[in-house]
């Protein structure tokens, strides 16, 4: 169906004259009549009642006059979002993170980006470190929040955060009530730990955190995920040792204690494939670049 008919359609649609519809459309009438029997054709009905006084809509020429109105409103809404692209200003944007950014600073991330970018969304997938890092490389994720250092000299890394670590204990742990702990007193209790195939940063920072306070970790449940981990410890099946951050959304019944004495951090960073950014991504990176967290 030609844009350019259904234009003139709706014109005489609106002026029911074919005269003064072909001057609103500077046209002379003899094509504007050509026009609408072309329509007429194609679709295989009558649009208009004709007579020499009087031009009114058929019941199909109404039909087509509402959906030919909808349809010039949905052009309009996709070149406008074209050029919003073109702007990148607009489009789809593919976050993967770590687990624990949900509850830290993604929620303010995307709060600025609906406001400063409203014609921006997202898609949003949880994934460890190094399946992001693999996403990226295969441009199925945009922007990833991955924990690092990280050995990838394709991805482009940008630190964004650093956290100190926290032992954590369920609330019913003879020690939960103390108010200093010193890591030793754990020594020979089962320890829930992250898993060094899903986040090998954090897993080698806290074996050298208890390396440091002078023994290993009995490791009896590993997983990838840190709001696994506090759901075990809170059914008082070990204690952990996890990034202090998630003690900001954590509602669970343990208790938390900051090891500010270790050196040892939690980097967070946002990576990108460098070959692969769009102009909508390049326009949240920066923006992302530009908080304080």
């Amino acid at each position: 169906m030609d844009l350019k008919e259904l234009r003139s359609f709706l014109v005489l649609a609106e002026e029911l004259h074919f005269g003064k519809a072909a001057k609103k459309l500077f046209i002379s009438q003899p094509p504007l009549s050509k026009q609408i029997k072309n329509l007429e054709d194609e679709l295989g009905v009558p649009l208009f009642y004709r007579t020499k006084r009087k031009v009114r809509l058929t019941e199909y020429g109404e039909f087509l006059r509402i959906e030919a109105h909808r349809l010039f409103i949905q052009t309009e809404a996709i070149k406008n979002h074209i050029g919003l692209i073109r702007k990148e200003t607009a489009g789809v944007i593919r976050f993967g993170f770590v687990d624990d950014v949900l509850y830290t600073i993604l929620p303010k991330i995307l709060h600025e980006l609906k406001k400063k970018y409203p014609g921006i969304d997202t898609v949003l997938s949880t994934l460890n470190t190094e399946f992001l890092i693999n996403t990226l490389r295969a441009r199925l994720v945009d922007i990833a929040f991955i924990r690092t250092p990280v050995q990838a000299k394709d991805i482009a890394v940008h630190p964004l955060t650093k956290d100190t670590f926290s032992l954590i204990l369920p609330l019913s742990h003879p020690l939960a009530s103390k108010k200093n702990i010193s890591l030793k007193e754990l020594a020979e209790e089962p320890f829930v730990g992250l898993s060094r195939y899903c986040t090998p940063s954090l897993k080698n920072a806290i074996v050298s955190i208890c390396s440091k306070a002078g023994f290993l970790p009995r490791i009896v449940h590993e997983t990838g995920n840190i709001n696994t981990i506090i759901r075990i410890v809170e059914n008082n099946l070990g204690y952990s040792i996890i990034p202090s951050g998630a003690k900001k959304t954590c509602k669970s019944d343990v208790r938390f204690f900051e090891l500010k004495e270790y050196p040892e951090r939690a980097e967070l960073s946002l990576a990108y494939n460098p070959e692969a950014v769009s102009g909508v991504a390049k326009s949240a990176i920066d923006l992302i670049l530009s908080m304080r967290f």
